[in-house]
């Protein structure tokens, strides 16, 4: 049995990559709502060409994720809100429907894990996201919100508008998004008025538009950022991988993570 720590994107990714090659899997999630969790918080750009990236390598990896989202909801049955983008233009994918499929195709457990020495899987594979485990390469939590405005109609927006690290979408629902902040102030539960007024103020420059409307919704999540921005990416010993810390790309990258940690357990496994 593969156990994996954490339960977002990158976690049910490895699980349903690994399933599908007939390896039996388990996932514990801290929390089975995910409601500050990257994955459920995100917006869900796939922004490999408009992101920065530590290096090229991470760069030429997040293109090839992108290139992977169309098969990925496809084989989820074509039930995630998914806009491809194209050759010069980011796309975007809502990260709950994917949450609710992957959910749906692997087993998950809720369970908090504190240690490494509570598992006793064949193999492990650490994506705890922002919350990480003690002992391992260390992980901060960055705070963002992102708003939301209902009542356009469905396609008053395609692609990505953006300004900086400012950036509107629309769901195929007519739901609007605009995010990001980010805060590095730990696991702060509150709601600061002051940021999200902020964030209103910038997304109605970039879209005129949402000053006409009201906002109807707004939450934040932790994004897990790794030392110098680099993603947690190596095996740790001959029984454990690290997959965490994709910070500001967790949703982008998943596809190319779940592929790149699968491809690790089966050699290791030697199947």
């Amino acid at each position: 049995m593969i156990e994996i720590v954490g339960g977002g994107l990158i976690g049910l990714g490895c699980a349903w990559e690994l399933q599908q090659r007939g390896i039996d899997v388990v996932v514990y999630e801290r929390d089975l709502s995910r409601r500050t969790s990257a994955s459920w918080a995100g917006a869900g750009m796939l922004g490999a060409l408009a992101e920065t990236f530590p290096d090229e390598v991470w760069r030429q990896r997040a293109l090839a994720s992108a290139a992977m989202y169309r098969g990925w909801v496809e084989a989820l049955g074509g039930s995630v809100d998914f806009y491809e983008g194209g050759a010069d233009a980011d796309g975007h994918v809502d990260p709950r429907d994917l949450l609710r499929e992957l959910s749906l195709r692997v087993p998950v457990k809720e369970r908090v894990v504190s240690s490494l020495g509570e598992l006793e899987g064949e193999q492990v594979v650490v994506c705890a996201g922002a919350w990480g485990l003690p002992g391992l390469p260390a992980v901060e939590p960055v705070k963002g919100y992102l708003l939301a405005w209902d009542g356009l109609p469905a396609g008053s927006l395609r692609g990505i508008l953006r300004d900086g690290h400012t950036y509107i979408l629309q769901r195929e629902n007519g739901r609007v998004i605009a995010g990001s902040t980010e805060e590095r102030i730990s696991f702060d539960g509150s709601m600061d008025a002051q940021v999200i007024s902020g964030l209103r103020e910038r997304a109605e420059e970039v879209w005129p538009l949402l000053k006409t409307m009201p906002v109807t919704d707004c939450w934040f999540g932790y994004r897990p950022a790794a030392a110098g921005a680099v993603p947690v990416l190596r095996r740790l010993d001959e029984r454990v991988v690290l997959a965490y810390g994709h910070y500001r790309n967790g949703i982008l990258l998943a596809p190319w993570t779940a592929r790149w940690v699968a491809d690790e357990v089966q050699r290791q496994l030697g199947k």
